[in-house]
């Protein structure tokens, strides 16, 4: 009893305890920051914004109403961005500036922004990078399942779950040069109320995906990278290991999907993608990745890399190569 009440009294004592630290360092003015992942062949887009400090507990990272932004293609004035669609990250707007420019294999990208009150910032991406020669080279579905939910509205829903190895197939297209790539299994979600076809679907990878052409970083790891808004850096590789050549990676895929009942087609279409990065997009993803460990309490601070100079963000390139394959329904 008397170990109780000692017990007791002491988490009383910890858990009243506060004390304000004042904080001594440098404060940051607030910068211009631009983010652009360039796809070739695809309008240039970017969302720019202004950066908060730390301890601001209000604010709006909101770009100043006179942002002005400029497309620089290999090294000559292009055209001046426009603004687009306003969305929304974590409730905070972002503003999106885009071009009429579909960039080509072989483009430097330069973009530009200025605001009264702030520096000027640009950020440039190397040589846009080019197509990738991929395929899957097998699948081999392990177990799978599913189930049917009855919504109140009679309509039901189909539930496939399971596991399948898959092999896909990279060949590098630039021999004796470092080329980059991320490999990305994309999810596609559609509200099944109101869309006719199929479905809202989930693919992450087990433990045991350990091909060496991802490095030790991959251990840590739960998904391939799922793109939302670029941020998970999972599935990034070089062509270290098979510079020149052909390399085959297996990948252990859990999914789950979800399809409207009696809708065609009798399959859930998987998609599979590789993307060729710049090696400025592939540098942040990397320090990304680095700096993810949620669970690492004492590990030091990891600075995102950034190529925005006077400002923060990022501008890359990279060339998407898809294709899908189709995974049989199963009724239960």
């Amino acid at each position: 009893m008397k170990k109780f009440i000692l017990l007791t009294i002491s988490a009383i004592f910890l858990t009243s305890c506060e004390k304000e630290i004042e904080f001594n360092g440098e404060q940051t003015d607030p910068r211009l920051v631009i983010n652009s992942i360039v796809d070739v062949g695809q309008p240039v887009k970017a969302h720019v914004s202004k950066s908060l400090f730390f301890l601001d507990n209000e604010g709006t990272t909101s770009a100043p109403a006179d942002t002005q932004v400029e497309l620089w293609v290999n090294d000559a004035p292009k055209e001046t961005m426009h603004t687009a669609d306003t969305t929304y990250i974590n409730g905070r707007p972002i503003v999106w500036f885009e071009s009429h420019y579909c960039p080509i294999v072989g483009d430097i990208i330069k973009i530009t922004a200025s605001a009264n009150g702030f520096e000027d910032v640009e950020g440039t991406t190397s040589t846009l990078p080019s197509s990738v020669e991929f395929r899957l080279a097998d699948k081999t579905v392990k177990e799978i399942d599913s189930y049917y939910i009855s919504y109140d509205d009679e309509d039901s829903a189909l539930y496939v779950y399971g596991q399948m190895d898959i092999i896909v197939e990279i060949t590098d297209p630039n021999p004796g040069k470092t080329d980059l790539f991320r490999l990305w299994i994309q999810m596609n979600e559609y509200d099944i109320d109101t869309v006719d076809q199929y479905y809202a679907s989930n693919y992450y990878v087990s433990h045991e995906f350990t091909d060496p052409v991802f490095g030790a970083a991959i251990a840590t790891n739960d998904y391939v990278d799922i793109s939302d808004l670029d941020t998970r850096p999972e599935g990034v590789f070089s062509d270290a290991l098979f510079d020149g050549g052909s390399y085959q990676i297996k990948v252990p895929l859990y999914f789950n999907l979800t399809r409207r009942d009696n809708t065609d087609p009798d399959f859930f279409e998987v998609p599979v993608m590789i993307e060729h990065l710049s090696k400025e997009y592939y540098y942040y993803l990397n320090t990304c990745e680095q700096g993810s460990e949620i669970a690492s309490f004492f590990a030091e601070p990891t600075q995102v890399y950034s190529n925005v100079t006077n400002g923060f963000g990022i501008v890359g390139g990279r060339w998407i190569d898809s294709t899908w394959m189709a995974l049989p329904i199963v009724e239960p």
